[in-house]
């Protein structure tokens, strides 16, 4: 359990995107209050200071199966709306599912193309601007390995920095260190019923992974990037539901011995926050100085049904975990046209796994 600390700090309060009022500064007792959605605030004493974004579930499929590119149209959204706000991220992660099927077949590949038509790429990074100063840093989610339940277009077109690690590295900002990780593709550990899915790691490689990198890191924060959740509601036989299938009590307990701040995930669509003892925070009341609470395990919605976005800021040496945002986006309708498409892409998906028998 990390201790309650006393803190002093200047609120900072930066315009709200369009904004062109000048940053200001004055001096004050640190308290966030009266919360506002896209302000940055930081300590003027502290040039450490800084901000990334999360975002997650971008399901983008390529024009051959999206007619009005309505995915590609929502994650440039998203991106276009970070890259405008006034004071810049220092970087934006995606917590899996990058594509709605990606595995190593062709049609996986073109649905990787679309993804990466969104960004920008110099040295085997992606970035978000034109400038390359706001690097985008991705977790792979159970449908990058759909269909065929590999990585093989990922790595080719995402990320082939890591094929050796099984996509676990770490990255340092400041005194924070971030820890990568795969939490698999789709698992079934009840064949007898398919209705509880999750994700397929994480493996012992992974846990003795994470456990020796958190022995040696000095930072003093530490923030945990993955597609599944470690801790999630449970179900009506008490079965915790889309969670990771291995390992999960073993993760947990690194993470509170190791005093991790944040596990940042995706995959349920929705926002939640738990702690270990599986008790859940209301989003209403961030944001969180999170050196006041056990490690939080937070889920972000997705850009899939919505667009949708959180800010987590580094404020004089704390971590601050933000409201997930959402951008209202119109890109014409999910009409029956593109549903027709999709159902047609799935059965030849189908049709191809049969002829593969006989």
């Amino acid at each position: 359990m990390k201790k309650l600390k006393v803190e002093f700090a200047v609120i900072i309060t930066l315009l709200f995107l369009t904004s062109s009022v000048p940053l200001t500064a004055t001096s004050e007792i640190i308290q966030i209050t009266n919360y506002k959605p896209n302000y940055y605030y930081y300590h003027e004493n502290y040039e450490n200071d800084f901000y990334f974004v999360q975002i997650t579930d971008t399901h983008v499929l390529n024009k051959k199966f999206d007619k009005n590119e309505t995915s590609t149209k929502r994650l440039k959204c998203v991106i276009e709306n970070i890259t405008s706000f006034k004071t810049k991220p220092a970087f934006i992660v995606i917590t899996g599912d990058l594509c709605d099927w990606g595995g190593g077949d062709k049609t996986g590949e073109l649905n990787y193309q679309a993804f990466i038509s969104c960004f920008y790429k110099k040295d085997n990074m992606l970035y978000a601007d034109s400038t390359h100063s706001i690097p985008v840093y991705t977790t792979p989610g159970n449908h990058d390995y759909m269909w065929e339940n590999n990585l093989k277009n990922y790595h080719k077109y995402v990320d082939k920095n890591h094929i050796d690690t099984n996509d676990k590295y770490t990255v340092t900002y400041s005194d924070v260190s971030l820890f990568f990780m795969n939490s698999g593709f789709n698992y079934v550990s009840n064949p007898r019923d398919w209705t509880r899915v999750k994700g397929s790691g994480i493996y012992d490689d992974d846990i003795k992974w994470l456990e020796n990198e958190l022995k040696e890191c000095k930072n003093k924060h530490k923030i945990i990037f993955m597609h599944h959740p470690a801790v999630n509601s449970k179900d009506n036989s008490g079965e915790m539901t889309s969670v990771i299938a291995r390992n999960r009590e073993k993760f947990v307990n690194l993470c509170e011995e190791y005093n991790v701040e944040l596990v940042l995930t995706g995959h349920t669509h929705s926002s939640r926050i738990f702690d270990a003892e599986e008790k859940r925070y209301s989003e209403n009341d961030l944001p969180f100085n999170c050196s006041r609470y056990p490690t939080l395990y937070v889920q972000t919605d997705d850009c899939k049904e919505g667009v949708h976005y959180r800010n987590i800021s580094v404020i004089n040496d704390n971590v601050w975990l933000e409201k997930t945002q959402k951008i209202n986006f119109s890109c014409g309708t999910h009409n029956k046209i593109r549903r027709e498409n999709m159902l047609v892409s799935l059965l030849k998906q189908v049709l191809i796994k049969i002829a593969q028998f006989f």
